[in-house]
């Protein structure tokens, strides 16, 4: 039995698709500094640390934007609440 949703499919929004970059890149990193350890027996740690830690800040960045959407009431520039107290 067919589904009322089946094939239908909302696309994906910018934060989904940072996201996947985000964490396929993660992955790929990931995997090369295990390679670079087993052929050299080290691993650059200060090239380490900055990726990461740049991987943290854009997540972070991320998960502020939707919080303040999500606060906001789903609305990017959304209404103060000044402005309805006004009223």
């Amino acid at each position: 039995m067919k589904g009322k949703y089946e094939g239908k499919r909302e696309p994906l929004n910018t934060s989904a698709k940072v996201l996947i970059l985000l964490g396929t890149f993660l992955v790929a990193f990931i995997v090369a500094m295990i390679v670079t350890f087993w052929a050299r027996g080290s691993v650059p740690d200060t090239l380490i640390q900055c990726v990461l830690g740049g991987s943290g800040v854009e997540a972070l960045a991320l998960a502020g934007i939707k919080i303040s959407k999500v606060i906001s009431g789903g609305r990017a520039g959304g209404k103060d609440d000044s402005d309805e107290l006004a009223d």
